[in-house]
């Protein structure tokens, strides 16, 4: 049985076997693609076919069901968030939030994907007039440690709580006086000990790379922001409850057509990301996932700040993901699609259908749509699916570590000391 449905080349009927015949003749040479009744694609280039001596390619990539499992089970995931959030971790949010109206001024800080989680609060509190600040946490430790005064709060977000910038900046901040909340999704670790109030996000924890644990930690984070704000129940509460229910019916949607998308990630150009306002946190975490998971390269970049010269790179080999999920900004984002197409490049859009029948989107967009505070728990899932299917098309088990480490606990080894394996087992649910 052949999938029916391949977006990415409007090719119908490719055959089951080994090599791609005369239907994969018809196909670009860098994009051939055929479709199983499995879900997934096998994929060929020309000078990976000319390695083989009957110039035909099988499909041996180990398969990483446990990513697949933490992809498809984020609704159930946030549920338990939400639950807790509004259940016993009520009380530590709303404690944490009256710490945060006490002070003068509010840093944001992580690293890695708890860096990028940031972003859409810092844009909450704006919306509210509230200025805050995202500060990577190496920089707050080396180069800004002078602005964590007593009169300052410092969320600090560390999923494993032990990464190694957070641990140290805490000795920092204690010495300081500087009011600390910390995020984190292990009870016991040293930033949820240590942190004058600490959050627990409560999502279920994730076999490799951060997914459900990325999705559950923006949640928590905005719901902080609503506590702030005085607004954590009524319409952010439902708003949450909607989404949940939407990404329940989309994410699987999504996944039974993701196995087409590597085509489009094939070629070993860089990937550009754009987007603007809360959804450069999907920009950043998406460039993360496809470096981190599938070890190609990736650029994320806010779409105005590529216009401003960047968009000289442009040309036939050019891939460029466009978050067009902003409403104050997706006809800028849909123009620039069209620009990036006349310019000879090719664009992938996410997000609800561009006006420019030019732009194809990379999957398809609920009607109802998702709403608009917990827009970036939504958008960056495509690419988690995009990341999990490239690296299968390179021949890479999705999340394995060359080296890396699931929670980086060194700031000068790429292993953690004594144990430079055993350790990632044990760890690989909460990086960062």
């Amino acid at each position: 049985m052949i999938l029916p449905f391949v977006s990415e080349y409007k090719r119908e009927n490719l055959r089951r076997c080994h090599g791609l015949g005369q239907a994969g003749a018809n196909l670009d040479q860098t994009d051939k693609i055929m479709m199983l009744d499995t879900g997934y694609a096998a994929h060929t280039t020309s000078a990976i076919a000319e390695g083989c001596p009957d110039g035909r390619v099988e499909e041996r990539i180990r398969m990483n069901p446990p990513m697949v499992e933490n992809i498809l089970s984020q609704a159930r995931s946030l549920r338990a968030v939400m639950a807790h959030q509004y259940g016993e971790g009520r009380s530590p949010l709303l404690e944490a939030a009256s710490l945060l109206r006490s002070c003068r001024r509010i840093v944001l800080s992580g690293m890695g994907a708890s860096l990028h989680a940031c972003v859409p609060l810092q844009s909450f509190l704006a919306s509210k007039g509230v200025a805050c600040s995202v500060v990577e946490t190496s920089e707050l430790l080396y180069f800004q440690s002078n602005v964590l005064d007593a009169d300052t709060a410092l969320v600090l977000v560390s999923r494993s709580g032990e990464s190694v910038e957070a641990t140290q900046l805490l000795k920092t901040v204690q010495q300081r006086g500087c009011k600390v909340v910390g995020i984190i999704n292990v009870p016991g670790s040293t930033v949820a000990r240590q942190a004058g109030r600490a959050i627990l996000v409560n999502s279920l924890p994730d076999q490799l790379v951060a997914i459900q644990t990325y999705t559950g930690t923006l949640v928590t984070l905005l719901l902080l922001g609503a506590a702030y704000a005085e607004q954590l129940d009524g319409s952010v509460k439902t708003d949450l409850e909607r989404t949940i229910e939407v990404l329940s019916r989309c994410v699987p949607e999504w996944y039974r057509f993701s196995g087409s998308w590597p085509g489009f990630f094939a070629n070993n150009v860089p990937m550009y990301l754009l987007g603007r306002g809360p959804t450069l946190a999907s920009v950043q975490t998406g460039a993360l996932l496809l470096q981190e998971v599938a070890k190609v390269p990736a650029v994320p970049m806010s779409a105005p700040q590529f216009r401003h010269g960047p968009v000289e790179v442009v040309h036939d080999q050019f891939r460029a993901i466009i978050f067009g999920t902003q409403r104050a900004t997706e006809d800028l984002e849909d123009t620039l699609g069209d620009k990036i197409l006349g310019m000879g490049g090719k664009v992938r859009w996410i997000g609800p259908k561009p006006k420019s029948h030019l732009i194809d989107s990379l999957c398809e967009w609920p009607t109802e749509n998702f709403p608009d505070l917990f827009m970036p728990v939504a958008d960056v899932i495509p690419l988690q699916m995009a990341a999990y299917h490239t690296a299968r098309w390179h021949g890479i088990t999705p999340g394995e570590y060359k080296f890396a480490t699931p929670v980086t606990l060194s700031e000068r080894d790429f292993f953690e000391p004594n144990d430079p394996r055993g350790m990632s087992k044990a760890v690989g649910s909460q990086k960062t």
